[in-house]
């Protein structure tokens, strides 16, 4: 099972940023619905080290934190981003959900964690055309909302984009 770890955008959020999704040549905008910013990607994982992974992600405790988005950018790979405010609160779980999952022994990759929002995808020669549309398209837009949860969800990669399942949510403490 394809699995990783993010914070969903609220459904007013995934509306409002639906809205701003006009079509532009050679972009494959995200769906709203599947936006969200991704903690740790655990990639394929067999179904013996589940309850493994179940069980470290019990253990994070976390307050509400509130989030700010604003800004796009781009990753070589074509992907078009809208940018997450850095926070320690929001750099503090993604750190303690990655030391969980190791010491509980799954395995995942090392990247530097620099959380965003996947907007869309583009040919990658096509980047610096398709991002001067999207950031057109969102400058001086600020999104807010209070994250209090995360999930453990699962992904289907499809020809039509990625079909994502909620395994399983964790609130934070009092939540």
């Amino acid at each position: 099972m394809r699995l990783f770890v993010a914070i969903d955008l609220p459904d007013r959020l995934q509306d409002v940023i639906g809205r701003l999704q006009q079509p532009v040549r050679h972009l494959h905008w995200t769906a709203p619905e599947r936006m969200h910013i991704t903690l740790h990607f655990l990639g394929e994982q067999p179904a013996h080290r589940l309850e493994a992974i179940y069980s470290a992600l019990e253990q994070i405790e976390f307050s509400p934190m509130n989030l700010r988005c604003e800004g796009v950018g781009q990753f070589a790979s074509g992907v078009i981003w809208l940018g997450v405010d850095p926070q320690p609160s929001l750099e503090r779980l993604q750190h303690q959900i990655g030391g969980a999952l190791r010491a509980a022994g799954i395995p995942l990759q090392q990247r530097r964690f620099i959380p965003h929002i996947t907007l869309g995808r583009c040919p990658s020669n096509r980047l610096s055309t398709v991002l001067e549309h999207v950031a057109a398209r969102f400058y001086g837009q600020a999104f807010c909302f209070e994250a209090d949860m995360f999930s453990l969800k699962s992904s289907q990669l499809r020809p039509a984009g990625a079909l994502h399942h909620i395994e399983a949510q964790y609130l934070c403490a009092g939540g």
